[in-house]
């Protein structure tokens, strides 16, 4: 049994920061994070994941970009590089509402030089997918529409971690993944630790996630356990020095921190 063998995407997410207490539900705030992460995949090394996330008051845009390098981006065909965007609103409570997700990729056929590109428009109740080319594959079995209701896309899960407020590893993220692929990452807290990575040295946290999974990946999914740490910053942000996502072809990879920036200034 393969599992997240239907999913595209990463939530990355992995992705990847996570804001504290004390930065607040800042729905007029203006603050930022990015990161460079090598994907260890199979046991290699085996390629690069970025991301971006900005908000401006009562909005925000993140993008990320994920690119298999060497022998194995070779191997693969370029089928696993996929480019990220999505636009959103914030919340009054400081809660990120997404309103358009584009990811475009998967380059194995000839005749889809750039890959296909898949939209997700999210409404109040609903979540409607689109392709190019066409049809969208919604998955087997589809998510309903009351499973699709409340949820947010892999790339702003990344985000609502970067501006949640309380513990960073106690709260339910309801993911529905490239337009498809529909899970909840349950985090919980799993102690305190003390980081020494090549993009940052100091305290941080690690979270339990269990990925449960609902619909629309195409064959049968086993729930598993993942694994986030996250780095305490003087910035009041938490940014992710590693974290464990799903990916369609190569299986559940690792991100590590290269280098991470919050708010335009570097971490050591």
């Amino acid at each position: 049994m393969r599992t997240f063998g239907a999913a595209k995407g990463l939530l990355f997410a992995i992705g990847m920061a996570a804001m504290a207490t004390s930065a607040g539900a800042q729905t007029g705030a203006s603050r930022s994070f990015s990161a460079i992460y090598s994907v260890h995949a199979r046991g290699v090394e085996a390629g690069d994941f970025t991301y971006n996330f900005t908000q401006t008051g009562s909005s925000y845009t993140a993008n990320a970009n994920r690119e298999m390098k060497g022998w194995v981006g070779a191997a693969l065909n370029r089928s696993q590089d996929y480019t990220y965007s999505v636009t959103g609103t914030v919340a009054a409570d400081g809660a990120l509402r997404p309103t358009q997700y584009t990811h475009q990729g998967g380059r194995r056929r000839e005749d889809r030089p750039n890959g296909r590109q898949i939209r997700a428009a999210f409404t109040a109740n609903d979540v409607v997918t689109t392709a190019t080319p066409g049809p969208a594959n919604m998955g087997d079995p589809p998510a309903t529409p009351e499973q699709r209701r409340n949820t947010i896309d892999q790339i702003t899960a990344i985000a609502a971690m970067a501006t949640s407020t309380g513990d960073p590893c106690a709260r339910t993220l309801r993911i529905y993944m490239d337009g498809r692929a529909r899970f909840d990452f349950v985090m919980t807290p799993n102690g305190n630790v003390t980081v020494n990575s090549r993009a940052y040295q100091g305290p941080g946290v690690r979270c339990r996630v269990q990925f449960r999974p609902i619909a629309g990946f195409g064959d049968a999914q086993e729930a598993a356990t993942l694994s986030f740490v996250l780095a305490r910053t003087e910035s009041g942000m938490w940014a992710p020095v590693t974290i464990e996502m799903p990916t369609d072809g190569v299986g559940v990879v690792r991100l590590e921190a290269r280098r991470l920036t919050i708010n335009g200034t570097r971490l050591r």
